[in-house]
């Protein structure tokens, strides 16, 4: 389409909202400079080469709920892309393995005691039809769930997720974060007795993201630019209406920041509208992750919780469980994750340290392994990786429009209560390209 009066946007960030937001508004006549400062595409869906094959940094697993990813794929005409496959998933507790991905695994899980059990079944089916939320936002996570599946229950189980992710705000955490994580994935299942089927796509998240660079890059009113630094922006008269980015100034009609919300401080400093102070409250923690290139498969499991004293992770993910493709093509990969606030020094462990500390730890879950079985590995870390979602967060994350006139904000905080997935980064990004050209229509 061609507006009568084009617009020209810039867009900072390229992960999936900033080129789900630039699509939008290209395939709408409006002019887009999109400015990544890294030197590719992707932002926490980007990819790394190994053996010959596209690799995401930090796993991504796609469930039957993600509506806006499947739309976009289908929209790109990249559903041969697009595969589901059932998966398996175990816990490690006390030295032992346990599945853990039916409903008849539950009932066979004796750490648990059996009324606790069953107490966790039904939360589960609970949750799984419920569709009144924002109540939840106001109570504590660990509350909710020792109330509804009982205290030992809730040790065994979800502690460690709580505890090994959130650290000291693992009591704050809301109960509305922990039901869409729930949620979703129990709507991963053809059926209420069956396992989880996640999708996944054929060269992971590069799928979606080289796509939409590919449509992006061939239109004539889409400027591409990576490895640029944005400048601090100037307001002047209310708006904003030059970036300065690579040493060169771009005049703008409205600008939609898809960076971070302390990556925004730095943008716009000395703001002390109640918008910006609100959005300062927001705390988040980064993420360590490790990744194994292995000879041989860690494990017969997808998604392998871990209740142990002795291991600081609370779990493994084994991607060539889920993808078969890099099964196919020889790879066999184990993620081991683990959050943290950039202020404690482990997150600032160098590879070697962090080498070091998990080989005996991924021995102790399976004594098999040892190191002759990997053939490279890799460490990806990034500062803001996880919003700290406490009760009463509704009250908090900022609307997509700012009180700068032309000046949008898209950040991982508005996804709540969803977590952190491809589909709620597209659907920021569309929603926040739709409000611009709303407001300027």
């Amino acid at each position: 389409m061609n507006p009568a009066n084009p617009l020209h946007i810039i867009v900072l960030g390229a992960g999936l909202a900033g080129l789900s937001a630039s699509y939008d508004l290209a395939r709408q006549g409006h002019r887009v400079t999109l400015l990544e400062a890294a030197p590719d595409f992707g932002g926490l869906a980007s990819s790394i080469q190994i053996e010959g094959q596209l690799i995401e940094r930090f796993y991504h697993f796609i469930c039957r709920s993600d509506q806006y990813l499947i739309e976009l794929i289908q929209e790109l005409g990249l559903n041969e892309g697009l595969n589901w496959q059932p998966t398996r998933t175990a816990f490690y507790y006390n030295g032992n393995h346990y599945r853990f991905g039916r409903p008849i695994d539950l009932m066979r899980f004796k750490p648990v005691p059996w009324l606790q059990r069953l107490r966790f079944g039904f939360h589960i089916l609970r949750s799984y039809y419920r569709s009144n939320w924002k109540w939840l936002d106001e109570i504590p996570a660990k509350a909710w769930l020792i109330e509804n599946i009982g205290e030992e229950a809730y040790n065994i189980i979800w502690h460690p997720l709580l505890r090994v992710k959130f650290g000291d705000y693992h009591d704050k955490i809301s109960a509305a974060w922990m039901w869409h994580r729930i949620w979703r994935v129990a709507k991963s299942r053809t059926s209420l007795l069956s396992r989880e089927t996640f999708g996944y796509l054929e060269h992971g998240s590069a799928t979606i993201i080289d796509g939409l660079v590919k449509w992006l890059e061939a239109q004539p009113n889409v400027t591409l630019k990576t490895g640029v630094r944005v400048q601090p922006l100037a307001v002047e008269d209310g708006r904003i209406t030059t970036v300065h980015a690579g040493g060169e100034p771009f005049a703008c009609d409205a600008l939609l920041s898809t960076v971070a919300l302390p990556g925004l401080n730095r943008l716009i400093p000395d703001q002390t509208s109640k918008y910006f102070t609100q959005a300062q409250q927001v705390q988040f923690i980064g993420v360590v992750c490790a990744l194994f290139s292995l000879k041989h498969s860690y494990s017969p499991n997808f998604w392998l919780n871990i209740n142990d004293p002795n291991i600081s992770f609370n779990g493994v993910i084994e991607q060539t469980n889920l993808n078969r493709n890099l099964r196919a093509a020889g790879l066999n990969l184990l993620y081991v994750p683990f959050y943290l606030p950039t202020s404690e020094p482990r997150y600032n462990a160098t590879p070697d340290e962090l080498y070091a500390e998990y080989i005996p730890m991924l021995q102790r879950v399976n004594p098999s392994f040892n190191v002759s079985w990997i053939k490279e590995w890799h460490v990806f870390r990034t500062p803001f990786a996880q919003a700290v979602c406490t009760t009463n967060f509704l009250n908090i994350i900022p609307d997509h429009r700012t009180p700068i006139r032309g000046l949008y904000v898209t950040d991982s905080t508005q996804f709540y209560p969803e977590d952190r997935t491809l589909s709620a980064a597209i659907q920021q990004g569309r929603t926040a390209a739709r409000y611009i050209m709303e407001d300027f229509a």
